[in-house]
């Protein structure tokens, strides 16, 4: 609390009552309450955002001794068991597995102090402007997240001053909450069910193609049968006997790391002192890591990403002018 204090002197110590919260991972998540916060660590391996949420929208309930129902869940066993026979339909080494020397030799961040986050604010207009562009020709509209996505992919890229013929992709977090049927995967199940779409193309394709050629960036196949070829390959033997490795999810220059935070209730969060008036999350210092943030109110999102200083002012004039064709 001292910190905050000494950081923000603007505010009295009387009057910070509660209700900063802060997300990372691998970091504490704070609550800040009088006279105590609370807090919990988290690692993605174990929890993903929402499963994280309904943890801790649980101990919220518990705190105010208010009986928690549904009980969140992390039966992983039963919930994710494999198959049997196993049938492995589509190739995971090399997408969700590497050897543990190809993971070893991935550079992830240059030095800290070359990373500058860069945070901006999509009103719902510009976000309507956005996919009225990239919906022309679709059947229905895209959805906020995939023109956003695509657009900052877009901007960075273009920010960067990338050569045209450098691969660059786009890693986004895909739920296998709504994919998973047989059986379903339980809304609270308080673990993680995240898998990685990594849409790949090079910068000078990316950039001389219109908007509404990327939207559509959310595999289709990532389907049920995805998820459980997933499952079957992770508890084979084949991962221990080649020594194989989760990907590293850690990025740099070329490519960019979206997390959508956004639809996380971490607003509904309350440990007795109210709910939190800000929901926020530290920045890890790896460039291209891009955060898409809940609105302060219910006006659009707020992306933030970190950027090397060299690429910062452009990309500020890029994303605020609203650029991309």
């Amino acid at each position: 609390m001292g910190a905050f204090h000494l950081m923000h002197p603007w505010f009295h110590r009387r009057d910070i009552s509660s209700r900063i919260l802060n997300v990372t991972d691998d970091e504490p998540v704070w609550h800040w309450t009088r006279p105590k916060p609370a807090g919990t660590t988290a690692h993605h391996v174990v929890a993903d955002g929402l499963g994280r949420c309904s943890f801790m929208l649980a101990w919220g309930k518990a705190t105010r001794g208010i009986p928690i129902d549904p009980v969140p869940l992390h039966d992983r066993a039963s919930i994710f068991a494999p198959r049997n026979p196993p049938r492995v339909e589509f190739e995971h080494r090399g997408v969700e597995f590497k050897s543990r020397n190809e993971v070893s030799n991935i550079k992830t961040t240059e030095s800290s102090g070359n990373v500058v986050v860069h945070m901006v604010h999509f009103t719902p207009e510009m976000v309507s402007e956005m996919k009225s562009r990239a919906s022309v020709g679709a059947s229905r509209p895209y959805s906020s997240l995939q023109c956003v996505t695509a657009h900052l992919w877009r901007c960075i890229t273009k920010a960067r001053g990338l050569d045209r013929d450098k691969l660059t992709k786009l890693k986004i977090a895909v739920n296998g909450r709504s994919r998973m049927r047989n059986p379903r995967v339980p809304e609270d199940y308080a673990g993680n069910v995240v898998l990685w779409a990594q849409p790949t193309t090079t910068a000078g394709e990316l950039l001389c193609k219109p908007l509404q050629c990327w939207a559509p960036w959310r595999p289709k196949w990532m389907t049920d049968s995805y998820f459980r070829s997933f499952i079957d390959f992770a508890s084979s033997e084949v991962v221990e006997k080649e020594g194989l490795v989760p990907t590293e999810t850690l990025v740099g220059c070329p490519d960019i790391f979206v997390s959508n935070l956004k639809g996380i209730p971490m607003y509904d969060l309350d440990f007795g002192t109210g709910r939190p008036f800000l929901f926020t999350r530290s920045h890890p210092l790896w460039e291209g890591y891009v955060f898409i943030m809940p609105p302060l109110c219910n006006d659009g999102g707020r992306p933030s990403y970190p950027l090397q200083p060299r690429h910062g002012r452009l990309q500020g004039l890029l994303l605020l002018s609203g650029s991309g064709r």
